[in-house]
């Protein structure tokens, strides 16, 4: 059949719009990073290489979320600036490395908080799930970035090279090296001193003598490898730890709402019980290998903790009154928490 002019230019037309059709249809990956600064083996690095394996598959290939484990883009107390500046899209930081920038979160810390009267720590799926949905109360302290879940720790104690801590005055006078500020307090109530240690360097510090010991928990005891130098663990849930996964906030509002929407509905409250759950096992975990390698284990908890909390009253009040003259929602932050730890 033969085609004049015109037929010929609306049949290369037609056959030019189909095959553009496609490349319209597909848009272009967006290319994210995300940094942390756990090694690759830890637990929370496969949680967020699944999550972004699992967004790429949900979004069809148009969120492309790069993971950086171990610190390669900065190290640990680098990782919540990547994000605020943009150099990283997302990141999981341990808040407790930048003193005074998230002390409202910090409230979590007040001694013996988030226990009951039996002093028994809680579990970590239960107290992610209370900081995350703290989300709201907490944002004015994620300064351009935007808090997606924290995971919340309470189960740390005494892990010493030749005490067993039973009382506050078993560790009078000595070095002992804490999670955070709000920690060193504590212990300096306690009449120990305060001795800041990066964690990859505790267990020779304690098997030299440098320190008498560390305030860890069994995961992290494991992980390293303080079996070597520690000889007693005494557990006790006076305070907490919280890290949190954080995304760039200019970054989620150019993000299509589609996706947007994505990265929120999963992650949050729910993600964060989920994940706590995780480390509950590796708790576990922990504690039965410190224990088969012969380390001793003692609890802290119902009467046995009383004495720790007479002593570290007067820390509670310091710390909430501090906090008070700073921001005025202090209370209504812990009125909050209280509220959800009754929903526990």
């Amino acid at each position: 059949m033969k085609l004049n002019k015109r037929e010929f230019l609306k049949a290369v037309g037609t056959g030019s719009t189909m095959l553009a059709m496609p490349m319209i249809a597909r848009a272009a990956p967006i290319s994210l990073k995300l940094s942390h600064y756990l090694p690759p083996q830890h637990q929370l690095h496969g949680v967020l290489a699944k999550w972004a394996d699992d967004l790429r598959e949900q979004s069809d290939g148009e969120l492309d979320i790069q993971v950086f484990p171990a610190g390669q883009m900065g190290p640990p107390p680098r990782q919540y600036d990547l994000v605020r500046t943009g150099v990283a899209d997302f990141s999981f930081i341990f808040t407790a490395f930048y003193p005074g920038r998230f002390p409202l979160t910090d409230l979590l810390s007040l001694p013996f908080l988030l226990v009951g009267p039996d002093a028994k720590p809680p579990k970590a799926a239960d107290t992610s799930w209370l900081a995350t949905s703290m989300k709201s109360e907490f944002a004015s302290e994620y300064v351009d970035t935007e808090m997606l879940f924290s995971i919340n720790l309470t189960s740390t104690g005494f892990f010493m090279r030749s005490v067993q801590v039973e009382t506050p005055g078993d560790v009078n006078g000595l070095r002992i090296r804490p999670t955070s500020g709000a920690m060193a307090e504590q212990l300096k109530a306690m009449g120990a001193s305060p001795a800041t240690i990066p964690p990859t360097e505790v267990a020779d510090a304690i098997a030299k003598g440098v320190v008498d010991g560390a305030i860890f928990n069994f995961e992290g005891g494991r992980a390293f490898q303080l079996q070597q130098a520690v000889n007693n663990v005494s557990t006790l849930a006076n305070s907490s730890a919280t890290f949190s996964f954080i995304a760039n906030q200019a970054m989620m509002e150019k993000l299509p709402p589609k996706h947007a929407e994505l990265v929120r509905s999963t992650t949050g409250p729910d993600a964060a019980r989920a994940i706590g759950g995780l480390y509950d096992e590796a708790e576990a975990s922990g504690r039965e290998f410190m224990v088969g390698e012969g380390v001793q284990v003692v609890d802290l908890v119902g009467s046995a903790a009383d004495p720790f909390r007479e002593v570290l009253a007067p820390v509670y009040d310091a710390q909430l009154e501090a906090t008070r003259k700073a921001h005025p929602t202090t209370d209504a932050v812990v009125e909050k928490i209280g509220q959800l730890k009754g929903e526990l």
